[in-house]
């Protein structure tokens, strides 16, 4: 590359993003590449480039490699970052901790040791919180994380990673609630569910507790509270992203199985008819709110339908299974 060339190019904003083949990533690199060219450039780096991605704006990495991570950010020389990469359950502990904990930790070392200022943002977990009270609900970022799952044990150490992070770096981190539509995977109810009311060979669907109510905010609206923490989020801060209100899983069910036709039979396992985890869960979202703008735009009957539709027309390997979402 040519002296002038070079200088074009240092003078480019770029945007890098890690698990930009997962449940996040697509949507966020489709509102990246938007009609917005002041954004600059954007790079993708992780273990295998993102579906019709161009090459030469993919940089192959193992995340959990400090000479890998090191490399990479010295190539992509980023100044802003979506960490979206890592895993989430069912996979073991170990691999949630080596994942979420350990490759956030070496990607913030790697772009500390680079010494240039950087725009950070982390994407946490509403598993980081743990149990909260009704009474306390909806919940701002305030409130004590207690988390008692493995998965959120590894995205509150990430977000202890991030928050301890001192200049030139600026970390913010978007704790995401339970985003939902198109590309939702099946490790998640509502995926799971439209999965299998779609597959032909399916003639019974057992399900839990259907009486919990979660937080579920449309994917592509998370993809634009990142951007916006991105251009107005204060470092130092952990952000709420989700709706405010709650939405009762059961009612999720119903919508995609009207969608389908009703084909399927539905049945209740009286052995896992007890609720997982609390019974509900909604965010405070008013501090991303004032700060930046952005709100949640999408209905969430507009996010069950988009999921089925999705599903309707995925091929058998749609997502990476791997990098889910964060």
């Amino acid at each position: 590359m040519d002296e002038a060339r070079m200088l074009e190019r240092s003078l480019v904003p770029v945007s890098l993003v890690t698990g930009a083949s997962g449940f996040l990533g697509r949507p966020l690199l489709d509102a990246l590449l938007g009609p917005d060219e002041s954004r600059g450039r954007v790079v993708t780096v992780g273990r295998r480039r993102p579906p019709d991605w161009p090459a030469e704006s993919f940089i192959q990495a193992d995340l959990t490699n400090p000479e890998s991570v090191r490399a990479a950010i010295e190539e992509a020389a980023p100044s802003i970052v979506f960490h979206l990469a890592g895993k989430t359950p069912p996979a073991p502990a170990p691999e949630l901790y080596k994942a979420n904990s350990m490759a956030t930790a070496l990607l913030l070392d790697a772009l500390r040791e680079r010494g240039r200022p950087v725009r950070v943002i982390l994407t946490g977990s509403a598993a980081e919180l743990g149990p909260v009270d009704e009474s306390d609900l909806p919940v701002g970022e305030g409130h004590p994380c207690r988390p008692v799952t493995p998965y959120g044990v590894s995205k509150w150490l990430a977000t202890c990673a991030g928050l301890a992070a001192q200049p030139p770096l600026e970390v913010m981190i978007a704790r995401i609630f339970n985003p939902i539509g198109p590309g939702t995977p099946e490790s998640q109810s509502l995926g799971r569910f439209a999965a299998q009311f779609s597959d032909p060979a399916v003639e019974e669907l057992s399900v839990g507790c259907l009486d919990t109510r979660r937080d579920f905010v449309d994917v592509r609206d998370v993809a634009r509270a990142l951007i916006a923490l991105a251009q107005h989020g204060r470092p130092g801060l952990v952000y709420h992203v989700g709706t405010g209100r709650s939405q009762r899983v059961g009612d999720g069910l119903e919508q995609l199985h009207r969608l389908s036709g009703g084909r399927v039979r539905v049945t209740i396992d009286p052995v896992h008819a007890g609720s997982a985890g609390p019974g509900d869960s909604r965010a405070d979202i008013r501090r991303i709110v004032e700060q930046t703008g952005w709100r949640p735009e999408i209905p969430w009957e507009a996010s069950v339908e988009d999921l089925w539709n999705e599903v309707q027309a995925r091929p058998s390997v749609a997502i990476d299974r791997v990098n889910t979402w964060t």
